[in-house]
């Protein structure tokens, strides 16, 4: 009898132990589905809900862009996602200078990237964050490796830039500058952070197969903040399926280039180099961190630069008396050898010089990182 009964009660607890357990998980369902505010009428989220954004733009950042030139304040509220959008320079300033330290990316942003980043700077706070940004303040600051980063910029320019432009011009055929400056800069900055020159500027425009999976890598994920949830591309990722596989195996391909600079700086010695993994390596002796930080370098050098060539040779292809004021320039500061350093004095204030201004007109809105996401 006394074990029947101690057998019921055993039964009957575990029965109101998992319901209690269902119920308040439910419950807790509830709550979050409630706070997410998945419904809104204003018409900013309508156009989300139901993309009608689409049939005026062709990305969700040329209709924020648009948003915020309509709004007085330059900051919109996105309700359904829970975000507000800020392109007020008060604003911005206060939260990525002033206010800095209140305003972290916050797990939901790193989650985003972890995968491609790691413990990079642009995917940490706090101590980690500091550390690397003094870090790259001191290297990044010295005379040599300044000298090295111009060194490799001019090679670059003399003898694969210039003669693929040329080559272009005398055959008179179609090029696609954008493409032309991405790799460009991919040369320069993998030159720069590792050693290695993948090539993608040679005449004949090889495909390199690490600058593919970079870019992948980098567009996927980028792409999981577009998921409705972040659940979405979570549970793809555990399963293994659609866009999370394409990104696991363009991941497995960047770490393993990495992973192999890494060895063979160790192998053969680093002491002697300026490049900014074997300059790290001299203070840093975790493998995956070094290559956490080399290739958050390596994702702030490439696209910048490239957008950023390629916008103001837009802007100049918009205003023709800017491109032959610079054109002038340049045959009377530097003569017929464009490629020097720019050096330029200014004798005569009717001889102002025009390639300042207009490079100051292409990066007055900031390089293209499109989006600083932050908490509070």
């Amino acid at each position: 009898m006394d074990s029947e009964l101690s057998s019921w009660f055993s039964t009957m607890f575990c029965f109101m132990f998992f319901s209690f357990t269902l119920l308040f998980s439910l419950f807790s369902l509830l709550i979050y589905v409630l706070r997410l505010k998945l419904w809104c009428n204003c018409e900013i989220c309508q156009a989300l809900l139901t993309s009608s954004w689409t049939k005026e733009f062709d990305n969700l950042c040329d209709y924020y862009t648009h948003l915020l030139k309509k709004s007085p304040t330059g900051t919109i509220h996105i309700h359904v996602l829970g975000n507000i959008i800020t392109a007020n320079p008060e604003n911005v300033q206060h939260i990525l200078k002033t206010r800095f330290e209140n305003y972290p990316k916050g797990k939901p942003f790193s989650a985003l990237l972890g995968d491609l980043l790691g413990r990079g700077i642009f995917n940490v706070d706090g101590e980690s964050w500091k550390f690397q940004r003094k870090m790259a303040s001191l290297e990044l600051g010295s005379v040599s490796i300044r000298m090295h980063a111009l060194n490799i910029v001019k090679s670059e320019i003399e003898s694969r830039l210039i003669p693929l432009l040329s080559s272009v011009s005398g055959n008179k055929q179609v090029v696609d500058l954008q493409d032309v400056f991405r790799r460009f800069s991919f040369d320069n900055i993998s030159r720069f952070s590792f050693g290695l020159d993948p090539g993608c500027l040679k005449l004949s425009l090889p495909v390199s197969e690490f600058a593919e999976a970079f870019d992948l890598a980098s567009k996927l994920s980028a792409q999981r903040a577009l998921a409705f949830s972040p659940l979405v591309w979570k549970v793809k990722r555990v399963l293994n399926l659609g866009s999370e596989k394409q990104l696991k195996e363009a991941i497995k391909m960047v770490d393993e280039f990495a992973q192999q600079m890494i060895a063979e700086r160790r192998e053969k010695g680093f002491s002697e180099n300026n490049d900014l993994l074997s300059r790290f390596m001299g203070t840093i002796n975790d493998d995956k961190y070094l290559r956490d930080i080399v290739i958050s370098f390596l994702l702030a050098g490439r696209d910048t630069v490239a957008s950023g060539l390629t916008s103001f040779f837009w802007l100049l292809s918009q205003n023709p008396q800017v491109e032959s004021a610079i054109r002038d320039e340049l045959e009377r500061v530097m003569g017929s050898t464009i490629i020097r350093r720019f050096n330029i004095r200014v004798a005569n204030p009717d001889q102002a010089p025009k390639f300042a201004p207009g490079l100051t007109a292409t990066v007055r809105g900031g390089l293209p990182i499109l989006v600083q996401e932050r908490g509070a």
